[in-house]
């Protein structure tokens, strides 16, 4: 799945831009994919104007160049970013959702609600690989108008094993829309754990952006504190784009101050942040 959804959005990358690249002769530079699924309830696929439309008109995005297939939708967005929506006729495999779902402490019935569903629309975001924030933005929005404009669900983030509702992720992109709000819980993932009294956190997503995953170790503080923590360094790194070094402090956009140090990861592969609480 995740191969097919690259092999389009280079096509239409491509497509799109292989002529400005031949006019100018500017060197090509590195490119960020941003992927997702809509989970659709059904095989009814929607009216491309009316999306293109909805996007303009209630997203505030800027669908330039746009062309439609009957199966994809193809635009240029802010950015210069190409956004491509295809939507596929069968649904994400059981398997995948039934692993997404025992872990979306998010989603209490996606277990039962996102198994039922019959197809996808995938949305890849593609652009430069230092502008990852805004990309991300940029899908949310997109996600949040095809959600809105179809009988649908919920989205699935297969690199994060993310499982969202259609509830949540709606007002969570409308959020961002309306309050320039960061939606965090819609890229990366927080798995919290419990060991006797002893709680720890980690992230599961940061990588996304080019930065390293954290993590909170057997921390005595209460799991809804080591929750917060988390949470509040992961959204400073984000929003700042602060790529940390082992040894290196930093304040949170909470005012918390702290020190992370770089070692093998306990809950995931390779190595982490660590965060001392």
């Amino acid at each position: 799945m995740r191969l097919f959804i690259l092999l389009l959005a280079f096509n239409a990358v491509f497509s799109l831009t292989t002529a400005a690249q031949k006019k100018d002769q500017a060197p090509a530079t590195e490119q960020k994919i941003v992927s997702g699924t809509i989970l659709l309830n059904d095989k009814t696929i929607p009216n491309a104007q009316t999306l293109l439309a909805s996007l303009r008109k209630d997203w505030k995005i800027k669908t330039d160049s746009s062309s439609v297939a009957e199966k994809t939708i193809v635009f240029t967005g802010p950015g210069a970013a190409t956004v491509m929506i295809a939507f596929l006729d069968y649904p994400v495999p059981a398997a995948e959702i039934a692993t997404a779902a025992r872990i979306s402490w998010l989603w209490k019935n996606g277990a039962d609600e996102a198994l039922r569903h019959q197809s996808q629309a995938v949305i890849s975001v593609v652009g430069k690989e230092g502008k990852s924030l805004d990309l991300h933005k940029l899908f949310t929005s997109v996600a949040g108008g095809v959600l809105e404009n179809t009988n649908s669900c919920g989205t699935y983030m297969a690199d994060q094993y993310l499982l969202l509702s259609k509830g949540f992720y709606t007002s969570a992109a409308r959020n961002m829309r309306d309050n320039q709000a960061i939606p965090l819980y819609c890229w990366v993932y927080f798995g919290m754990t419990q060991d006797q009294e002893l709680n720890s956190g980690y992230t599961w997503g940061l990588q996304e952006f080019g930065l390293a995953e954290m993590e909170i170790v057997r921390s005595k503080q209460s799991l809804a504190d080591v929750h917060a923590t988390l949470y509040d360094a992961a959204l400073t790194v984000v929003q700042y784009n602060l790529k940390l070094q082992d040894g290196q402090s930093f304040t949170t956009v909470d005012g918390q101050k702290w020190t992370v140090k770089r070692s093998k990861a306990v809950y995931q592969e390779g190595e982490t942040l660590k965060i001392d609480y």
